[in-house]
């Protein structure tokens, strides 16, 4: 049980990354062939990057959380005991780590691109448009809110009585996740870059900051920001797992 915990979550959060970031290093950086492809691709390919991941990690009926802003909500409404919570931490956080360094590897040869020196962070990692510590913490917490939100919703249908429905929401519950990213993206995700999930901002950050890119800018993985992603997705699944208990 506990394994297939974490090789849901580990092999889901891992394409997580793999896809989501991937869209980004095809659209910002000069010589793909999809680049200038816009922040509107950039949408669709992370809400089809968050579909595949929680399809595969439903494959072995862990959820699909991907995001521990997701584990923390259902550990707080009381769905998730302590120990399963920290596998799932373990493997979503690992997950995003190993996804992120196929991509990087993948697109090594644009990141070592003297053209694409301002671009490498952001295939990482996000940022906001303006740096207002309070702004961007509720950009995050928001947009995390909302992803949560649906998620405890759809965790709910696919907890039925009924076998059929939940046959069915094998498919739709992914396909659902993947719709809601596409709204927070497109409505909200204007401002901080929605990274709306921890592991999915802080992992790649790590790997941008160690990684030996030719041409990275030096002291430029803007650490005095990298607490936002990570805090405004907590709180938020703190809150809504609270509210949850109510409900």
């Amino acid at each position: 049980m506990l394994l297939d915990i974490f090789l849901g979550e580990f092999l889901g959060t891992m394409f997580l990354i793999i896809l989501g970031n991937g869209v980004v290093a095809n659209c910002v950086f000069k010589k793909t062939i999809g680049a200038k492809s816009g922040f509107l691709a950039i949408t669709f390919g992370w809400a089809i990057a968050v579909f595949v991941g929680v399809l595969i990690a439903n494959a072995f009926n862990t959820g699909g959380h991907l995001n521990p802003a997701v584990t923390v909500m259902q550990w707080v409404k009381g769905n998730l005991s302590w120990d399963k919570a920290l596998i799932y931490f373990a493997s979503e956080f690992s997950g995003a780590l190993f996804g992120q360094i196929i991509i990087s590897i993948f697109y090594l040869n644009h990141i070592n691109d003297f053209e694409n020196k301002n671009e490498i962070l952001s295939m990482h990692s996000t940022g906001p448009t303006h740096k207002n510590y309070f702004s961007n913490l509720f950009s995050e917490f928001i947009g995390t809110a909302v992803l949560v939100s649906c998620a405890m919703v759809l965790g709910l249908s696919m907890n039925s009585s009924d076998p059929t429905m939940n046959s069915i929401m094998k498919f739709a519950g992914p396909l659902s996740m993947g719709i809601v990213v596409l709204g927070i993206g497109i409505s909200l995700g204007g401002t901080t870059g929605y990274a709306i999930n921890p592991c999915r901002d802080l992992m790649p950050r790590i790997v941008y900051t160690i990684a030996p890119y030719k041409n990275k800018p030096l002291n430029s993985a803007n650490w005095g920001y990298a607490f936002v992603p990570v805090l405004g997705p907590l709180c938020a699944g703190v809150i809504v797992g609270a509210f949850g208990r109510l409900i």
